[in-house]
């Protein structure tokens, strides 16, 4: 399954906030999907952050361009628009 993961889902999920459904979080987290996150969504949550409206449980650059290492994702990709 492909997985196109919008800002607030992704930040619920590398943040392990209770409001993301358990059923999401193992979908986003099974090596047989493919995870895709928008680089909108990676500039809007390092914009939030720079202005202070995002706090983020690492340094934003950490926290959103590698989530793999933070999340245990065995592979995300970040994705234009025209090819998600």
């Amino acid at each position: 399954m492909r997985l196109l993961l919008d800002t607030h889902i992704f930040l619920w999920f590398i943040s392990a906030d209770k409001r993301l459904k358990q059923e999401l979080a193992a979908a986003i987290r099974n090596p047989e999907n493919d995870v895709y996150l928008s680089s909108a969504s990676v500039w809007e949550a390092i914009v939030k952050h720079q202005i202070g409206k995002l706090p983020l449980p690492q340094p934003a650059p950490i926290s959103v361009t590698q989530p793999a290492q933070i999340s245990g994702l065995s592979g995300m990709t970040t994705c234009a628009r025209t090819t998600c």
